[in-house]
C-alpha cells in the first residue's frame, strides 16, 4: 500500500528538524553526563541484576548439592517432582506411584554419582558464562576441566550405564532448569553442552584454547590427556568422519599459522561447520588399531605446527602413515602431509632475503 504524499512531507519534514536539532545541540555537561550514566547504571541493573543474582545463587545451591549422595538425590527428586508434576497439574498419587517404580533406578550408586558428575559440569559451565567473555572464561576452568575429566574417566566402568545423563546437556538437565538458567545464562558459542563424548570437547574447547595461546608444551600435554581420556571411555565422536578427527583446520589454529601451512580457512573452518557429533562404543582392540593412529596424528600435526623442530614433526608424520598403510584415513593423511610441506617450502621461501637467494 502506497504511502499518502501529505504523510510522507510530514515526515520528512519532520525528519529534517530532528537532524538540524541534534547538529546544534549543545555538548551535555559534566553533571548531565553523571546524571545520563547513573540512569544507565539503573537501566542495566533493571535488565541484567535479577539474572546475575540467580546465577550466583544457583552456584551456590549446585555446591550444596555436591555435599553428599544423600543432598543430590534429594534435590534431583525434588526437582522431578515439582518440574514434571506439580507445574503440570499431576495429582501426588501420580507422583507416588512413579516414584515406587523408579526409586530402586534412581538412588543406584552409579545414577547419583552420574548426577554428580552432571552437576559438576553444570557447575564449569556456570563459571565460564559468568566471565566478561568466554575466552576468559575457559581459560580461568581449563586447570578445572581437564582434572575432571581426569575423574570421570577414573570412575567410568561404573559410570558407563549412564550415559544418557553425561551425553545429555546440562543445560537442559533438571537441575538446571529448576534453577532457571537456560533464561539467565548469555549463550556460549564454543563450550560444549555436555561432558561426553570426551572427543567433542577436546576438539571444541581443550585443544582450541591452548592452540590460540601458542602454547606448544601444554597442547603436547593436552593431546596426551585426550589419548588417556578416550582409551579409558573408548567412546567416540564420529560426526566428521568414521573414526578420524574432523575434516578440514583444526579449531583455534591462528590464522597466521593456518596460512603459512597451506590451511583452507574458509571453506573448511571446522569452527564454522562442526557437526553433529554422535557416540558408539568400541573394543580396546579397535582403539589401539583404528583410534589411536589418528589422535597420534592429530597431536604430531599440532606438533609440527606450533613446535619448533618441523623436520621432526614431518618424520613423526611419515613414520604414522608408513606403520597404518592399511588405515582407512591413512590416503587423507598423505593428502595433508603434502599441504604441510608446501606451505611450509612456500613460507620458508617467502621468507628468503634475495641476498639468501
Amino acid at each position: 500500500m502506497k504511502t499518502p504524499l501529505p504523510t510522507l512531507t510530514a515526515i520528512a519534514v519532520s525528519a529534517t528538524f530532528l537532524v538540524s536539532g541534534l547538529s546544534s545541540a549543545q555538548s551535555i555537561t559534566p553533571s548531565e553526563k553523571k546524571r545520563v550514566d547513573q540512569m544507565i547504571g539503573e537501566l542495566h541493573q533493571k535488565l541484567h541484576g535479577g539474572s546475575a543474582k540467580n546465577n550466583l545463587r544457583a552456584v551456590s545451591t549446585l555446591r550444596a548439592i555436591l555435599k553428599s549422595p544423600k543432598a543430590t538425590y534429594q534435590y534431583y527428586m525434588d526437582s522431578i517432582k515439582e518440574l514434571q508434576f506439580d507445574a503440570v497439574g499431576k495429582r501426588e498419587s501420580d507422583w507416588r506411584d512413579w516414584r515406587e517404580r523408579n526409586e530402586d533406578r534412581l538412588k543406584s550408586t552409579e545414577h547419583i554419582a552420574a548426577l554428580h558428575y552432571q552437576v559438576k559440569f553444570l557447575l564449569l559451565t556456570l563459571a565460564v558464562a559468568l566471565e566478561k567473555d568466554e575466552t576468559t572464561g575457559v581459560q580461568k576452568v581449563m586447570p578445572e576441566l581437564i582434572e575432571y575429566y581426569d575423574d570421570l574417566t577414573r570412575d567410568f566402568d561404573r559410570l558407563e550405564g549412564q550415559s544418557r545423563v553425561l551425553t545429555a546437556s546440562a543445560l537442559a538437565s533438571v537441575f538446571a532448569e529448576r534453577l532457571k538458567l537456560p533464561l539467565s545464562l548469555p549463550p556460549l558459542q564454543t563450550w560444549m553442552g555436555s561432558p561426553l563424548p570426551v572427543s567433542a570437547v577436546y576438539d571444541g574447547v581443550i585443544l582450541p584454547h591452548f592452540r590460540k595461546e601458542k602454547n606448544h608444551s601444554a597442547l603436547q600435554a593436552a593431546w596426551g590427556k585426550r589419548i588417556i581420556h578416550e582409551s579409558k571411555t573408548l567412546a567416540l565422536a564420529t560426526g566428521g568422519g568414521a573414526l578420524g578427527l574432523p575434516a578440514g583446520l583444526p579449531a583455534g589454529i591462528p590464522s597466521d599459522l593456518a596460512r603459512r601451512f597451506g590451511f583452507d580457512t574458509g571453506d573448511r573452518n571446522r569452527d564454522q561447520r562442526r557437526e553433529d557429533t554422535r557416540q558408539r562404543k568400541v573394543s580396546q582392540e579397535d582403539f589401539t588399531k583404528e583410534r589411536l593412529p589418528t589422535l597420534l596424528w592429530g597431536k604430531n600435526r599440532d606438533a609440527l605446527i606450533f613446535g619448533s623442530n618441523q623436520a621432526s614433526g614431518f618424520n613423526a608424520l611419515g613414520r604414522i602413515i608408513r606403520e597404518n598403510l592399511a588405515h582407512a584415513e591413512a590416503p587423507n593423511w598423505l593428502a595433508e602431509l603434502k599441504t604441510l610441506a608446501a606451505g611450509s617450502a612456500k613460507a620458508e621461501a617467502d621468507d628468503k632475503t634475495p641476498d639468501e637467494e
